[in-house]
């Protein structure tokens, strides 16, 4: 019986963090299609919501908890992440030209739209080309990006919990996510300006704040006191955002 809620329970965080992640990624897609001149400094700003998120979920969350407990806590959280569909579905391409086929006939039905199949058609084939991981800097952004989440979720979790372990006040401890998140929305900002700056190097931007990063996180096991994992770990939260979300 045990075996099998756990193995639930690890069903249910994969399904969640597969939804997360889907609709992370949406939003980056579909903002970055409808600009060009200041597509760096647009992606930015759109995924400053990640940031003020991390600022307010710490109050938010032991506000919850105090006053719903932890069941009525996973129905608000589940309600609020239920508005991702509906602000999802508010998602328009931009207007492209039709592409012609050898025949000089647009790649669309009679009726002038896209059929279902054909959508589903291009979707798979989509996912199943894997020929942009023959591009070596693109491969090493997704593994770098990967690497970084991995320990950018375990530090943003697990912080406050070793903040009370350390023998800090509660107060302070879930303090600590707020400040991390003012940190990375300013990260956020600044790095879409520089990203967005025609001299700038998008891939060295990634590499020197990821690398910084990781040596910032490194260096934070070994502090035990509130203001050093405080002042660290604003500055992870700050390179971190300065990581530009477009490269090319």
């Amino acid at each position: 019986m045990l075996l099998f809620i756990t193995a639930m329970l690890l069903s249910v965080v994969m399904l969640a963090g597969m939804g997360f992640n889907m609709v992370t990624l949406t939003s980056f897609v579909i903002v970055q299609q409808h600009f060009k001149k200041f597509r760096a400094l647009a992606a930015a700003i759109s995924s400053s919501g990640l940031s003020i998120g991390t600022l307010c979920a710490g109050p938010l969350l032991t506000a919850m908890l105090n006053a719903f407990l932890w069941r009525g806590t996973l129905l608000l959280m589940s309600g609020m992440v239920l508005n991702c569909c509906v602000l999802g579905a508010l998602y328009r391409p931009p207007q492209t030209t039709q592409s012609l086929n050898k025949n000089g006939v647009g790649n669309k039905n009679s009726a002038g739209k896209t059929t279902l199949r054909e959508t589903l058609q291009q979707l798979v084939r989509d996912l199943t080309d894997l020929s942009l991981f023959s591009n070596v800097p693109f491969t090493l952004v997704c593994v770098g990006t990967l690497m970084m989440n991995f320990g950018l979720m375990v530090f943003l979790q697990h912080t406050p919990s070793r903040a009370v372990f350390l023998g800090m006040e509660h107060w302070r401890a879930y303090l600590l996510p707020t400040v991390i998140g003012v940190a990375l929305l300013v990260g956020r900002i600044m790095g879409g300006i520089v990203g967005n700056l025609s001299c700038t190097n998008r891939l060295l931007q990634y590499g020197l704040n990821i690398v910084t990063g990781g040596l910032l996180i490194i260096i934070l096991g070994s502090l035990l006191t509130f203001i050093p994992i405080a002042v660290f770990g604003a500055a992870i939260g700050f390179v971190s955002g300065m990581l530009p979300l477009v490269i090319s």
